[in-house]
């Protein structure tokens, strides 16, 4: 069986096992047309580099308005975590602050393959990391029955698919999850959100969540991530 590193609504499984994405519903927020897609696909790069970027990790539990919670990793837009590791169906609350009318970008569900894991699972992924791994074991887990959504301030957001294709995923000497440090090639496919407009200064919630049917290991809930956001 593959093994990855399954990002966004947070289930370890194994070291792990993958999960595929689903179309939320529509959103009632007016969005304006997203970047480019080759643009969304490096921001997703960047922001798992970010996940991974410190010890503890943002992808570890909850936060209240400490520097887990400082997603200005890239210039000019913000990232969010998702959870990763606590058991299925779990609940996190994150407090954060954000700066205001600034882009945001999360993940709802993702599936991540690298040559980071071939050092520390039995069977190395396959190659390439995109369309052999990622993107396959993706659809083997999010296709329909299997439903994912991301509301903001109560209204259903848009989710996005996107795969990023190779990258380069750095982990540094002091990370979490027992990585070693290096530079590595990997991939990923996901569910993602992304906020062009960000938010308008003031208090707002996001909350994600997936749930899994008919999947090769069963069905089971993602943990739901709630984020409790201060606009300024």
């Amino acid at each position: 069986m593959k093994r990855a590193i399954v990002l966004a609504i947070s289930v370890i499984l194994a070291l792990v096992v993958a999960m595929p994405m689903v179309s939320g519903k529509p959103t009632t927020t007016e969005q304006k047309p997203s970047p480019p897609p080759g643009q969304l696909k490096k921001l997703t790069a960047e922001q798992t580099n970010w996940a991974f970027s410190t010890n503890p990790s943002p992808l570890e539990g909850g936060y209240t308005n400490t520097a887990q919670c400082d997603g200005e990793y890239v210039e000019g837009v913000f990232f969010l975590a998702a959870e990763f590791g606590l058991p299925p169906g779990s609940q996190v609350e994150r407090i954060c602050t954000v700066p205001a009318d600034t882009p945001i970008l999360f993940p709802v569900f993702n599936y991540l393959c690298s040559a980071a894991f071939d050092t520390i699972q039995p069977q190395p992924d396959q190659k390439p990391y995109h369309t052999k791994c990622a993107t396959p074991t993706f659809e083997a887990y999010a296709d329909p029955p299997s439903t994912f959504f991301a509301t903001l301030d109560g209204q259903y957001l848009t989710l996005q698919r996107i795969a990023s294709g190779q990258f380069w995923w750095t982990i540094p000497e002091d990370a979490s999850f027992g990585i070693p440090a290096g530079t590595y090639r990997a991939a990923q496919d996901g569910l993602w959100v992304y906020l062009e407009e960000g938010l308008a200064p003031g208090e707002h919630t996001i909350v994600f969540q997936g749930s899994f049917k008919n999947t090769p290991i069963g069905d089971f809930e993602g943990t739901e991530v709630t984020y409790i956001l201060t606009a300024v």
